[in-house]
Order: C-alpha cells, then sequence, then structure tokens
C-alpha cells in the first residue's frame, strides 16, 4: 500500500494550485481524444478534464480491440481535430481465449502505429499508454486458464503486449506511458473483476495519464503555458 500511496502523492503534483487552471497562451480550450475500450470509456477522461482544464471527449468503447479503434478513428478522432489523442488498448487485444477480438502482438502494433502515423499526417499530438495489469484471480473467474497458460501465461502475454506498443512510440517518435508497469506494485486500483478501476482507480489513472500528457500539450502544473 504504501508503494500506491507514492505513487498517487507524485500523480497528484500535476494537479495545479488552487485557483490556478493550466491553459494555453492564446487562452483556448484544448481538445483531446481519448480512445480506447472499456477502461477509457468508464470514465478516466472525465477526470483529465478537469485536472488539464481541457476538452477530453471519451472515444472509449467496451470490448473494443485496437482493430476496431482502428477502423473507428475517422470518426471518433479525426472528425474532432484534436490537439492530442491518448489511445489505450490492448486488454482484448490480449484474449488470447476470444478468437473474435484476439490480436497477434505484431497485429497490435501495426494497429498502433496506423494510428499514430494518421494523427502525425493531421498534425495531432499523440500520447500512447500500454495496457495496465490485470488482477489474474478475479480474471480467470471469468475467462479461460488453459487458453493462457497454453501461450506461456497471462503476465507473459501481457508483457508481449506492453512491449509492443513500447515499440511502437520508440520506431514513431511518440511518448509512451507505461501504465503496464506503473500501476503493478500495488492492485488496489482495480475493482473487483480485476481489469476495471475503481472509482478512485480510474481518478488515480486520469492522473498518471494527465502527468504525461501536460507537457505534451505545452501545459504546466504550475497553471502556465510553457
Amino acid at each position: 500500500m504504501l508503494r500506491f500511496v507514492t505513487v498517487l502523492l507524485v500523480a497528484l503534483a500535476v494537479m495545479p494550485a488552487s485557483g490556478q487552471t493550466p491553459k494555453p497562451a492564446d487562452g483556448k480550450l484544448l481538445t483531446v481524444v481519448c480512445l480506447g475500450d472499456s477502461i477509457t470509456h468508464g470514465g478516466y477522461p472525465k477526470h483529465l478534464g478537469e485536472i488539464l482544464h481541457v476538452e477530453a471527449i471519451n472515444a472509449g468503447i467496451g470490448g473494443n480491440p485496437s482493430k476496431a479503434g482502428l477502423a473507428r478513428f475517422p470518426q471518433d478522432v479525426l472528425a474532432h481535430k484534436p490537439d492530442a489523442v491518448v489511445i489505450l488498448f490492448g486488454t482484448n487485444d490480449s484474449r488470447i481465449d476470444a478468437p473474435g477480438v484476439y490480436a497477434t502482438p505484431e497485429q497490435y502494433a501495426r494497429n498502433l502505429t496506423k494510428m499514430v502515423k494518421s494523427c502525425q499526417e493531421s498534425k495531432i499530438k499523440v500520447l500512447l499508454c500500454t495496457l495496465p495489469p490485470i488482477n489474474q484471480t478475479p480474471y480467470f473467474q471469468r475467462h479461460k486458464k488453459a487458453a493462457f497458460d497454453k501461450a506461456g501465461g497471462l503476465d507473459k502475454i501481457l508483457a508481449s503486449y506492453r512491449q509492443a506498443a513500447l515499440g511502437v512510440g520508440k520506431a514513431t517518435q511518440t511518448p509512451v506511458v507505461d501504465l503496464n508497469q506503473l500501476l503493478a506494485s500495488d492492485l488496489s486500483w482495480l475493482s473487483k473483476d480485476g481489469v476495471h478501476p475503481t472509482p478512485q482507480g480510474y481518478e488515480h489513472l486520469a492522473r498518471i495519464i494527465a502527468k504525461e500528457l501536460a507537457p505534451i500539450l505545452g501545459l504546466t502544473i504550475e497553471g502556465k503555458s510553457k
């Protein structure tokens, strides 16, 4: 629990001081699209918008793998002409027990790369996220553990998607917030299903992402533009 409190205190540093709201130099409200699956849909974008004082559009859809996110990228991201997009997929891509959504790490990486390049072509800033950790005990009450064990176990599978996202970040020179590692030391932010955050967990997730997104948008924790 001490590790969790320490990480939480660090993440809280992004929050502006009382009476201060970070804004760009021209005073306009920046737009951020948060693209992802149910972990995004569940609510972190709302907190992200409040922390950074940006318009945070929630483009999360439950059950979506990266392939589905790529398919709806034009209407759910590009159509908004955002200043930045936060991309968080992988939990469904790694569902080796579900052929309808499963994607290999290589396919996952290709999908992320296409999204990133599409943003770069449109001058949209990007923050990639590695997939969050999973609490195996409740997870395997709903999913077939044998399918994952046959592929080397859940830990190994999740690590391969983490490395895929990090690899895309390196290849495209895109910043990546490593949620997989930042949230792994203490799983108390997770709900009882072992995958989705608790209400407090969504706030925690938003603060971690905000800390990485602020400098990308030219914002500082003091509430002044760079």
